[in-house]
């Protein structure tokens, strides 16, 4: 029933975005949901030692079983002798004290099955909270199996233009600065839909870095700790010039690509053109996966080739990575979509046979990135700050033409996913918002 109740929190909270309902209506759903989770808190009804499998089962209030390792609950025994208080760090020498075949003496169910108590052949004890072994269940081979059914990570939200052009969604710079539940939802907009917008942002440089704050600290790249985009004689990247620019991600040829990208407007082109568009590259990976199994299979096992030469703010550079088009996790869901035309190499690493089925997956998945059906579009005006997920949006922009009258000018800042996720888990925590992520 509780992780019943979490996937409706879940499902309420990421609805409740996409439809932008008011933040009083959002907190009191969510209140309610996760009260509903704590009245219903599980409680030990048993434990059973398994010797011969070395296993502890435990039976839950709801009935539910869970298997945990007589190894696994010895190493993570949470006493001040074992587990530091302040640092919250394991302080169990695992190698030099931990025998993987230990099996306790005693287990014993306290506090009307709040906790569980083992008694080791040592004689430590170790007490482990109901909430807390509950909270870090082992998945099962056959739950894990069902997991790989489906690209889609717990609580990420594919999309196309049906879906969300016009619906991007929305936040307040001011709120989002002031407000650590605006700020939450801002932050869960970018693990969920992957895109998101913050309007009413002063129109002058440097209001990125309150932003960064907010979350923590910005990422630093080789065009510099923040970037500007706006025409340029001899321009170094294609971003710097009035041109069209193509669905792209940035900086393919980083290892460690940054994670979250923020443009903020301060000017823009009263002409047409200079509008941005967006497009779900995981969508994308599931429809060619259902499409075109073959391409798929492809692009998610061979890399390309992305390189990048030049002279910035820190001096001529020479960036390269080989990195794939579709990149799965152990469960075979999809964590990242890198595609860049501009910046792939011409170094190809396959056989003469295999490059040329690559170029066919290539332009099968291109195309489809083109399709209207998958992209949305939004012009930007002064004070918008478009946020989205490098490592799944893929964004471009039309052609524009500057005028004495107007220019187009953006600023540019990154954000890497583990200072995201770090802040989205303690304003979680705070909120009593479940996030497993």
């Amino acid at each position: 029933m509780l992780c019943r109740l979490k996937h409706i929190c879940k499902f309420r909270f990421v609805t409740q975005r996409l439809l932008r309902v008011n933040t009083a209506t959002a907190r009191a759903k969510l209140t309610f949901a996760t009260a509903s989770s704590q009245s219903g808190a599980l409680r030990v009804q048993s434990a059973h030692k398994a010797n011969a499998t070395r296993m502890l089962n435990v039976t839950w209030s709801n009935d539910t079983v869970n298997r945990y390792p007589f190894v696994y609950l010895r190493d993570n025994c949470q006493c001040s002798e074992c587990f530091h208080e302040t640092s919250l760090q394991r302080s169990f020498d695992t190698v030099g004290q931990l025998n993987s075949h230990i099996q306790p003496e005693r287990v014993d169910v306290l506090q009307n099955g709040d906790q569980i108590s083992i008694t080791w052949p040592d004689k430590h004890v170790s007490v482990f909270n109901s909430n807390w072994l509950h909270s870090r269940r082992l998945p099962e081979e056959k739950d894990m199996s069902k997991e790989r059914s489906t690209l889609r990570r717990e609580g990420v939200k594919f999309w196309n233009a049906e879906q969300l052009q016009g619906k991007i969604p929305r936040y307040d710079f001011q709120e989002v600065i002031e407000d650590d539940f605006k700020l939450f939802e801002w932050l869960q907009s970018l693990h969920s839909v992957g895109i998101a917008l913050v309007t009413n942002t002063p129109r002058q440089p440097g209001e990125l870095n309150k932003l960064c704050s907010r979350v923590g600290y910005s990422k630093t790249t080789h065009y510099g700790h923040q970037f500007e985009v706006h025409a340029k004689f001899d321009a170094n990247n294609l971003a710097y010039t009035s041109h069209f620019l193509p669905l792209h991600v940035d900086l393919p040829f980083y290892d460690y690509v940054p994670g979250v990208q923020l443009l903020h407007c301060i000017e823009q082109v009263k002409s047409e053109g200079g509008g941005n568009q967006f497009v779900d590259g995981f969508h994308v990976a599931e429809e060619l996966k259902e499409k075109d199994l073959e391409a798929f299979k492809l692009l998610s096992s061979v890399r390309f080739q992305f390189v990048d030469l030049g002279k910035d703010v820190f001096g001529e550079f020479h960036k390269k990575f080989g990195r794939l088009m579709i990149e799965l996790d152990e469960n075979e869901q999809i964590v990242r979509f890198s595609y860049n035309n501009h910046v792939r190499d011409s170094v190809m690493l396959v056989s003469p046979e295999k490059a040329v089925q690559l170029y066919e997956a290539y332009l099968t998945i291109g195309t489809m990135l083109r399709n209207p059906a998958n992209q949305i579009e939004h012009k930007m005006v002064p004070g918008d700050v478009i946020t989205f997920n490098n490592s799944r949006v893929l964004h471009g922009r039309s052609s524009f033409t500057i005028t004495g009258e107007s220019q187009r000018f953006l600023q540019g800042i990154y954000l890497d996913w583990d200072g995201v996720y770090s802040r989205i888990r303690v304003l979680a925590k705070r909120f009593n918002i479940p996030f497993r992520i």
